[in-house]
């Protein structure tokens, strides 16, 4: 019985053996005349879905490949991977998809599918004039009279070539005028674009001065204590999907009470007079290789500035400055990453420039987190910010809007929330002011937690605790709003 047992183990196991060896056989000869290896593929016809306002060839631009081009077959998922980044870095869509929809032998079409987003904005203006929400809440004692109201409209893609029109009318701290327009994409010429600004500014109360490290103000509400005006054309090159150049000429004239030199601050300007007329030449240069621009969680960023003030035509300018900031993003898996972003100014020329935005660390997002209630002014400044982030929730959460409501781009609201853990480092060099700051020309430090908000149009919420280097601690509350 045992033999017999073996034997038919053995026909059992060499049975299989040959089936297996057909199967293989079979597959062998069959595959490849089913799905022909390919050493290359050719981009067909780009079809695009959705755009229903954007022109086609705004999205063709994010292309990383162009119809007629021959690619290497296991290139083309990565090339797609990355037009779809491209195209979600526009701003223009809430959504994207890049896939290939035909293929015919050696030839493959690719659709382009984007929802667009909702394109104007008239959104009344109620915000704080000081620099972040704590100072007015504890230093200020939540006056209202800190507070401008107001509107602006930002009507982006206005004309489908993803061109944005800004007009804003602001009351109340501070009068703000401003009419702008930008044109990313020149029609004919894609890596061309151009742009326009005039500006009014007006304030009943001025910042001359500062001591403690924090700002000294002076108001009077039957003057305009300082008044700003500003006129700037500006031009764009993109040579390719990486890097973009940007330059511009700007005439401010600047204008302050007489009481500001004569009494408050002899320094406000270099010199005496209290107005202050002045051209500016800047250049700036960006590179991006960011997987979503607003929250990162993979690439680099690079940017660089070089700003020119006074141009030796009136005199009353000479400031030259070069700024530039280093953002690298690691992920550790596929929700959660490290943030690095290192930034620095260096001052060119070291004449006294006078305290007229005189500012290094503590204002919007450039600051060491903690210092929320300081300014460190000053000529030079280095900056180091890193954080560890993790993804805890994503989801649409639907809006019970009546039936009639038919704006696809809300008819949900799309958030996401992350929590992080932080520290900053800085410091700030200054040669002229210092005598009675003493945060400044010395290692500023933080740590500390938070958890940020992000919905709509990348509209950012953060509510952060964090300890500095003088043993303070408390809750802050930042924004950022990057609608394109």
């Amino acid at each position: 019985m045992g033999s017999i047992r073996s034997f038919l183990t053995t026909f059992h196991d060499a049975t299989s053996l040959v089936r297996l060896f057909g199967i293989c056989l079979s597959l062998w000869c069959i595959v490849p005349a089913v799905v022909p290896a390919q050493d290359s593929l050719v981009i067909g016809t780009i079809l695009c879905e959705g755009n229903n306002r954007t022109r086609r060839a705004v999205l063709l631009r994010e292309m990383t490949f162009r119809e007629g081009q021959s690619l290497p077959a296991d290139q083309l998922p990565a090339e797609m991977m990355e037009s779809r980044r491209l195209l979600g870095n526009t701003g223009l869509f809430l959504k994207t998809r890049v896939d290939t929809c035909h293929l015919r032998q050696d030839t493959v079409d690719v659709c382009i599918r984007v929802k667009e987003a909702w394109y104007i904005f008239p959104i009344p203006i109620f915000e704080l004039a000081d620099r972040n929400f704590n100072v007015w809440w504890e230093d200020f004692y939540r006056d209202p009279n800190r507070i401008n109201f107001g509107l602006y409209i930002n009507h982006y893609n206005l004309t489908g070539w993803g061109d944005l029109l800004k007009a804003k009318v602001q009351y109340g701290y501070a009068n703000k005028y401003e009419l702008a327009y930008n044109l990313p994409q020149i029609p004919g010429h894609p890596a061309w674009g151009a742009g326009i600004l005039a500006q009014l500014q007006q304030y009943r109360e001025i910042n001359y001065g500062s001591a403690d490290d924090r700002q000294l103000f002076y108001r009077d509400f039957d003057r305009w204590m300082l008044r700003k005006s500003v006129v700037q054309i500006s031009v764009r090159y993109r040579p390719n999907y990486v890097w973009k150049f940007s330059s511009g000429i700007s005439f401010r004239n600047i204008e302050t009470d007489p009481q500001v030199i004569g009494e408050l601050n002899p320094d406000f300007f270099p010199q005496s007079d209290p107005n202050m007329a002045f051209f500016t030449l800047w250049a700036h240069a960006e590179k991006d290789r960011l997987d979503d621009r607003p929250y990162a969680f993979r690439g680099h960023a690079l940017s660089i500035d070089m700003v020119k003030e006074g141009l030796g035509i009136t005199g009353l300018r000479d400031k030259w400055w070069v700024e530039g900031q280093i953002a690298g993003y690691l992920p550790t898996g596929t929700f959660h990453g490290f943030e690095g972003i290192l930034s620095s100014r260096v001052q060119l020329n070291r004449a006294n420039p006078g305290f007229f935005e005189y500012n290094a660390l503590g204002y919007g997002q450039r600051l060491v987190r903690g210092y929320e209630h300081y300014v460190v002014d000053g000529m030079d400044y280095a900056l180091v910010q890193a954080a560890w982030r993790i993804r805890i929730l994503d989801r649409d959460i639907p809006l019970p809007w009546p039936s009639w409501f038919s704006i696809p781009a809300f008819k949900a609201l799309p958030l996401k929330i992350y929590l992080q853990a932080m520290t900053d480092h800085g410091i700030v060099h200054d040669p002229f002011f210092r005598a009675n700051n003493p945060l400044r020309d010395r290692w500023l430090m933080s740590a500390g937690i938070g958890i940020d908000l992000r919905f709509f149009f990348d509209k950012i919420f953060t509510l952060r605790w964090n300890v500095n280097g003088l043993g303070e601690n408390g809750l802050f509350l930042q924004t950022s709003f990057s609608i394109r």
